[in-house]
């Protein structure tokens, strides 16, 4: 498990870089809008953010990051149990798990594990896409400051999770794996799966982002974009069971987790749309505003 003081380094890391760059991103922001989108259906769109980021509004998230943190390590502090003993595991009775997750504990391919591990970076590296595509790249330090806040939840709430469960991994019950696996610090945090969680939440984010940037999107690049947002996580859960590391529950749990907090940092961040709007208007050499109001 990663040193969770890296959680706090990455956000004021990225906060500062959204701070001292704000005022240059905006230069560069287009405003005349993108002929021939490919994603859209009428082929064009505003280039204007949909989402509304500054350090007086990201000071919630922050908090709450710190605070799931600060829970986590206390939590770890009071709860945390002792690695198992050789007697004890002689003593694991696989029958007392309940039957939908029972089979995870006969799992050990240590390419699944490895396979694992290559989606989570797969998922980690998704939001590089915002620097290639037209109108994300002006808005790549907001993104990025959202995607910060989503990797720090997102791991916070594993944190938290793991050490207040203890729940022991499926490895431990299997003989095929060596003493040291099963006796290792690691065997009783389980629940729920860290990695299936952290996938799911930077997919979930990408297809979120991307979509919202894109109201007018074809509907065949829209089930292309959240197909695959399910898919990596789902495949990254599936290599985590056949590597003998969690159970059919740890990576359903992590999956929801993480597609939630996904998808709900840039919905909470998207601009309000105001229901009172004034345009200038001619009419008959008559110049004057229409106010228009959405009840």
């Amino acid at each position: 498990m990663s040193n969770p003081l890296k959680h706090i380094i990455c956000t004021f890391v990225v906060l500062s870089i959204c701070l001292n760059s704000n005022a240059q991103v905006k230069e560069k922001k287009k405003k005349e809008g993108h002929k021939n989108c490919i994603h859209c259906t009428l082929g064009d769109h505003s280039a204007q953010s949909p989402y509304s980021v500054s350090f007086k509004k990201e000071i919630p998230y922050l908090i709450t990051g710190l605070g799931l943190l600060g829970s986590g390590l206390l939590i770890k502090s009071i709860n945390e149990e002792a690695p198992f003993t050789i007697d004890e595991l002689n003593n694991l009775d696989p029958s007392k798990i309940n039957r939908f997750d029972r089979g995870a504990v006969y799992n050990n391919s240590s390419t699944a594990r490895a396979n694992s591990n290559y989606t989570l970076m797969a998922g980690a590296l998704l939001p590089l896409y915002f620097l290639s595509n037209h109108n994300t790249r002006y808005d790549f330090i907001p993104l990025l400051v959202m995607g910060a806040e989503v990797y720090t939840i997102t791991s916070t709430l594993a944190l938290n999770s793991k050490y207040t469960f203890n729940r022991t991994r499926p490895l431990a019950y299997n003989p095929e794996f060596s003493d040291d696996i099963r006796t290792g610090k690691t065997s009783k945090l389980s629940f729920f799966s860290g990695h299936t969680a952290q996938t799911a939440g930077f997919s979930f984010f990408t297809a979120k982002v991307v979509t919202d940037y894109h109201p007018d999107m074809r509907k065949s690049f829209k089930a292309i974009i959240w197909s695959g947002a399910i898919a990596l996580p789902a495949l990254t859960g599936y290599f985590r069971i056949k590597g003998g590391k969690h159970y059919n529950t740890d990576v359903i749990t992590g999956f929801a987790v993480g597609a939630a907090v996904g998808w709900l940092i840039p919905h909470l961040h998207k601009k309000k749309e105001s229901n009172l709007s004034v345009a200038p208007f001619n009419y008959n050499n008559a110049n004057g505003l229409s106010l228009t109001i959405k009840l």
